[in-house]
């Protein structure tokens, strides 16, 4: 399958110059991975669409229709990547969401990165990155569709020549990688960083979490300084596309592709389109 896009059900190549996710990032996506041509960690996708409609005041969309949709797109695709975009829709000039009543869903496909599979045996190298993330506690977790800061984040990434970078908030706690979730082991304890002010909440982070506690892996949740992750023993970041990923450098750091993170690997990459 070519990559395709869908505007509320159907093929286009255009999007409205007044939508609003166009104009003010109002709105929020997902990325969902397919293997064989089913969607993978698909209710998780979906929990946090609706977490973030409630969360924007978005008018509900047809979910029921949505999952209809993806499941023909995942089936014909077979392997690959699709990506969905609800947006509040067109507006008038001016922030005022009253009267957008008519949510946008935009759904498109595109090809799954080769590199990935060398990624998760090997490893990558990171920096870390000058450029702050903002706190909002009102918006951290959300998949929105304001990005400007990864943009800047990326920028630094490319002039670097890293594969990712470390991104820290206004300050100074670790908040995850540009591109991923952020997982350490130190002394066969679990680490992640809070997403109570930034951040985006993965939904394979959700799983790392939630495979690790039936592991009876201890898993710690908190805001952390750059020196937490760099003693630990372990490190990797997670996403729904490249799934698990070691860091085996971070700077003049080398590190080592541990025993939690290859176990966690092999059980998720295993089980997340089953």
């Amino acid at each position: 399958m070519n990559a395709l896009t869908w505007l509320n059900g159907e093929l286009t190549s255009t999007i409205p110059a007044n939508d609003r996710g166009l104009c003010y990032g109002d709105g929020l996506f997902t990325t969902i991975l397919v293997v064989n041509g089913q969607c993978c960690l698909i209710d998780k996708h979906l929990s946090r669409l609706q977490s973030g409609i409630k969360l924007l005041a978005l008018a509900q969309i047809d979910f029921s229709q949505l999952i209809s949709h993806l499941v023909t797109i995942a089936d014909k695709l077979r392997h690959g990547v699709i990506k969905v975009i609800i947006t509040r829709g067109a507006g008038a000039r001016g922030y005022s969401s009253v009267g957008c009543d008519s949510p946008n869903v935009i759904v498109s496909t595109g090809t799954l990165p080769a590199h990935y599979p060398q990624l998760r045996s090997n490893g990558i190298n990171v920096g870390v990155s000058t450029v702050p993330l903002g706190l909002n506690p009102v918006t951290a977790g959300l998949k929105h569709l304001n990005r400007l800061e990864q943009v800047l984040v990326r920028q630094q990434i490319d002039e670097h020549q890293w594969q990712d970078a470390i991104v820290l908030d206004c300050q100074g706690f670790i908040v995850e990688s540009n591109m991923a979730n952020l997982f350490w082991v130190n002394q066969g304890i679990l680490y992640t960083p809070s997403l109570d002010f930034a951040g985006v909440n993965g939904v394979m982070r959700a799983s790392v979490i939630e495979q690790a506690k039936l592991l009876d892996i201890e898993v710690k949740i908190d805001r952390y300084r750059l020196s937490s992750i760099t003693q630990a023993a372990e490190i990797f970041i997670t996403n729904s596309l490249m799934q698990i990923v070691p860091i085996v450098q971070i700077e003049d750091g080398q590190y080592e592709i541990g025993p939690v993170t290859a176990t966690l690997s092999k059980l998720l990459v295993e089980a997340s389109c089953d």
